[in-house]
């Protein structure tokens, strides 16, 4: 097997004994949709909706107030008659490609068109076993009213077409344009040819055209969920996540002035009068920030450094609407480098981190996690309902009146980013940085000069 085909399973196969798998088989074919990952489920009384995967965390009430970027996917959900929600199985996970309002570049690939209601049902998930039975994933995307998994081919393939696959497997990256001309120049031309020639363009894309980035397609035997192949296009290219290193170090030195100012407070004495737990940390987060920025507001301002491109998007602005204190509100909108740290503040603060990064090194770590004990502690200490019932209800009642907001248009481009912290923190790898000395009383924190990155980290 070359380097430009993967198959996702433990066989270890030749390009003979694969496309032998494939042979008189039904199969179900698809095209790979690059959307934002969402997995959703109804339990009898509300949607829960988790980003990335199963194992994620489902998105609370903190998530949808540090960006704007799942409002679209709530709105949606939230607002569905009973005549769908009662034909659910509430033991299932629905697995969909969610592109945010209006954005047709939700990740790498740029599509031409926005997909209906801008949802695309791609599998269903029952106990531990993922399921792509095609019939089965129609009924449910006509329920929902969204669009189904991008089907090119179902049945069992010709011995011309294995032939053909075979040939495409066989060929090293640098032979493929000598022996297949230029049709492969267009990896999705290339297979809907060879695949289905009736479709006269790719998935999400106008008539008679066909993507030019598209990553790969997806092979699976119908009915059978043991075995998953992937065909890769040579030529894909993926976004670049330069912001990720670039703004890593002050990322980490925001996250740092903040923690130490937090370190003179007696965070005991904050009178909160929110219900729930995230409540109580959204509200604690705007009064302490508040004191932030009073004390160092100027500081802030001065300080030369850049924000990310990604960040003046709306969809990743911070939801407003969802923010109580007057005060945070007006701070916020003073200044985009105000809102950026509030940003940050509001998203890293809930829980604790397993590696240092930027500035952060392990002394600072445990600094920062033993804060967030700390906090987490007081916040439980306000708590008088009981949270494994009462606590969801409360949020999830919170954004439904929400919705009653005008809704914001969003604008296309990057690549999402539900937990900075966590994004920064694959990119640091092992890499360890020197300690970081606390700042005395009365000095500023931010330097003046511009930041520049450093060569590592470009």
């Amino acid at each position: 097997m070359t380097k430009i085909a993967r198959i996702k399973t433990d066989l270890n196969i030749d390009v003979k004994e694969f496309t032998d798998i494939l042979r008189n088989k039904e199969l179900l074919i698809f095209e790979d949709i690059q959307g934002s990952k969402v997995f959703v489920q109804w339990n009898g009384e509300r949607f829960i909706i988790k980003p990335k995967s199963l194992n994620m965390d489902e998105l609370n009430i903190i998530d949808l107030t540090v960006q704007k970027f799942y409002n679209y996917a709530f709105e949606f959900f939230h607002t569905l008659p009973d005549s769908v929600t009662e034909l659910l199985n509430k033991n299932w996970w629905f697995c969909f490609e969610y592109f945010p309002k209006d954005d047709v570049q939700p990740a790498n690939i740029e599509y031409k068109r926005f997909p209906k209601n801008g949802l695309i049902l791609s599998c269903i998930v029952k106990g531990t076993k993922y399921f792509y039975e095609y019939e089965e994933l129609m009924e449910y995307s006509k329920l929902f009213d969204v669009e189904c998994l991008p089907v090119i081919f179902k049945g069992r393939l010709t011995s011309k077409q294995l032939e053909v696959i075979e040939l495409y497997l066989k060929t090293s990256e640098k032979d493929l344009d000598y022996i297949f001309g230029d049709d492969i120049v267009n990896f999705a031309y290339f297979f809907y040819q060879i695949l289905n020639p009736n479709l006269e363009n790719s998935f999400l894309m106008n008539n008679k055209e066909f993507n030019d980035n598209l990553e790969k397609i997806i092979i699976k035997i119908d009915k059978n969920s043991q075995y998953s192949f992937e065909i890769l296009n040579p030529l894909y290219q993926r976004l670049s996540n330069t912001n990720n290193t670039n703004y890593t170090e002050i990322y980490s030195l925001i996250l740092l002035s903040f923690l130490e100012f937090c370190q003179l407070k007696n965070i005991n004495k904050y009178k909160l009068e929110r219900i729930t737990k995230d409540q109580l940390y959204i509200e604690f987060i705007c009064e302490i920030f508040n004191k932030y920025v009073e004390n160092m507001g100027k500081d802030i301002i001065r300080w030369n450094f850049d924000i990310p491109d990604f960040f003046r998007e709306d969809k990743f602005k911070i939801n407003i609407d969802l923010l109580n204190n007057k005060e945070t509100i007006k701070n916020i909108k003073s200044n985009e480098k105000i809102e950026y740290i509030f940003k940050i503040v509001l998203g890293s603060f809930n829980k604790k981190r397993k590696k240092p990064i930027g500035v952060f090194d392990e002394h600072t770590l445990i600094m920062f996690n033993n804060f967030v004990d700390k906090l987490s502690s007081v916040i439980e200490n306000r708590l008088k309902i009981n949270r494994e019932t009462s606590l969801t209800k409360g949020d999830l009642h919170d954004f439904k009146s929400y919705f009653q907001l005008k809704y914001d248009q969003m604008d296309d481009g990057s690549t999402i980013i539900p937990d900075v912290y966590d994004e920064f923190e694959e990119g640091e790898g092992k890499k360890k940085k020197k300690g970081v000395e606390p700042l005395k009383k009365g000095k500023s924190p931010f330097p003046t000069e511009p930041f520049t990155p450093k060569k590592e980290q470009l």
